[in-house]
């Protein structure tokens, strides 16, 4: 018999104290999971995260960086230490609902084409977040960037616009409008949320870690593609529920706040330049800068927005293909 556990759950911290108990109670909590081993690789935070952990969860394994890596680079020594047949990436913000482990754990198992399957995260009052989507490309780039989701606001609109726009327009469109909020049957998705996303432990060492290119945001979707591109399928649960308090280690002050920001469209940059290719990478570069321009003089977030302008005007900002 195997001394394997059946689940390794991988947590990155990063001040996050009090949501990363929560968390913690949330997966010890688990029902009928099978075994599991938990690690949470802490960035190097500094409000007493080490000995909340130490003194409230001993059986943890508790590995420290000296500074903050980012989270791919942290999730990437949380794997290579875990022996799980199966690993899970888990914000350190989220909580697991008793039955989610083991929800999860089966639907693998049921599925074997199945290489990474994610639940349905909700926010703390219960809506659902945006929790699979499609890869993005030069069109829908055009209507995030553009702002076309207001065109049908709220969760319910979206969700009947949908298929009505898939049928007139194509995938892409009705995908974009798409929430993820109607059937709870489980479906086959481009890629799924890496706030909660379990990968086959052969599946990781055929594909790899991610990607420390980037160091926030993105990384689960350019995971997905590298899973799928080795033959795996993923696939979105809506019948497992995750609790996501979002932004929990990113909105502290307005600074913070901007950061974020501005990572965020960094790794949007990197996405393209490394799979889209160098003309679709150019386009969505000069996209960025015109969508923010236009934005730019009614924002109280001039500062940010400029920084987004000229990283996306600078071929530096891209990473190569």
């Amino acid at each position: 018999m195997s001394n394997k556990p059946d689940i390794s759950v991988i947590i990155v911290s990063y001040n996050t104290r009090e949501l990363l108990m929560s968390c913690l109670r949330s997966v010890y909590a688990s029902r009928d999971a099978g075994t599991i081993e938990v690690i949470v690789v802490d960035n190097a935070s500094t409000d007493g995260t080490r000995d909340a952990v130490q003194q409230e969860w001993p059986a943890v394994r508790l590995i420290e960086n000296a500074e903050n890596i980012g989270f791919a680079g942290a999730t990437n020594i949380g794997l290579a230490a875990s022996i799980g047949r199966y690993r899970l990436l888990l914000n350190s913000d989220a909580e697991i609902r008793p039955d989610g482990l083991k929800l999860l754990q089966t639907f693998m198992e049921e599925h074997p084409a199945a290489g990474a399957v994610g639940p349905r995260l909700v926010y703390s009052d219960g809506r659902t977040q945006p929790s699979a989507d499609s890869f993005p490309n030069l069109f829908t780039e055009f209507l995030h960037l553009f702002g076309f989701k207001r065109l049908l606001p709220g969760e319910t609109a979206r969700r009947l616009a949908a298929p009505v726009l898939t049928k007139v327009s194509g995938k892409t469109v009705g995908t974009y409008f798409q929430t993820y909020t109607g059937s709870l049957q489980p479906r086959e998705v481009d890629c799924v949320s890496g706030a909660c996303l379990l990968i086959r432990a052969d599946v990781y060492e055929v594909v790899g870690g991610l990607d420390t290119s980037f160091f926030m945001y993105m990384e689960d979707m350019d995971w997905c593609v590298r899973i799928k591109a080795a033959g795996f399928g993923v696939y979105y649960v809506p019948e497992v529920e995750v609790v996501h308090h979002v932004g929990a280690s990113g909105d502290a002050d307005a600074a913070t706040a901007e950061r974020v920001l501005v990572t965020r469209y960094q790794s949007r940059l990197q996405f393209f330049a490394k799979h889209r290719g160098r003309g679709a990478n150019f386009v969505e570069r000069v996209m960025v800068v015109k969508a923010f321009a236009l934005r730019w003089p009614f924002s109280h977030r001039r500062r940010a927005y400029g920084k987004i302008i000229r990283m996306a005007w600078s071929a530096k900002s891209a990473v190569r293909a």
